[in-house]
């Protein structure tokens, strides 16, 4: 339950939250669908980086939200559970992500923990597997959820008990 009162009524908690500052609401819902909706960031990379921002975060709403198109792409929930459990730094051990995948999971754990990790010898080895416009867009998708996460924690939203939420991809 939110430790502020948010107004009983249909929906899901967070979104009736949200909905309490209508212009706040759609920021968030401008820069997600910026993330989501307009990158050239493949969904399981996206998804990895997502899901160890929100281990970090502990943050209940984030780590019941999916990416539907990166399930398609075959990040199932087995893949779900060992990317949200492994320790700080540890997503290289994950047999089930290919390179790109598992920067951007190291990417998100330093972000998370400690940006000033992200020195000119881990950001070069990234650009030698990513786009600066990837780069770009991982950072953004970082800070979002990070932020996101953190709203979220902080105000006790907790998930909502209706299986997973799943976020807005757009079309493929």
């Amino acid at each position: 339950m939110a430790r502020i009162d948010v107004p009983d009524g249909s929906g899901l908690e967070r979104e009736r939250l949200l909905m309490m500052q209508l212009d706040v609401a759609m920021g968030m819902g401008a820069y997600s669908a910026a993330i989501y909706e307009k990158t050239s960031l493949p969904p399981r990379v996206r998804e990895v980086a997502r899901l160890r921002i929100a281990a970090a975060n502990g943050c209940p709403v984030c780590l019941n939200t999916r990416s539907a198109h990166a399930t398609e792409d075959g990040f199932d929930e087995a893949t779900v559970e060992a990317v949200v459990a492994c320790d700080l730094g540890g997503v290289h051990t994950l047999g089930d992500l290919d390179e790109r995948e598992r920067l951007a999971g190291e990417f998100a754990d330093r972000f998370a923990s400690d940006h000033h990790r992200l020195d000119d010898t881990f950001m070069a080895d990234l650009r030698n597997h990513f786009t600066d416009v990837e780069v770009i867009e991982l950072t953004a998708l970082c800070a979002m959820t990070l932020g996101n996460g953190r709203f979220f924690t902080v105000l006790g939203v907790e998930a909502d008990d209706d299986g997973h939420y799943f976020v807005n991809e757009g079309e493929r």
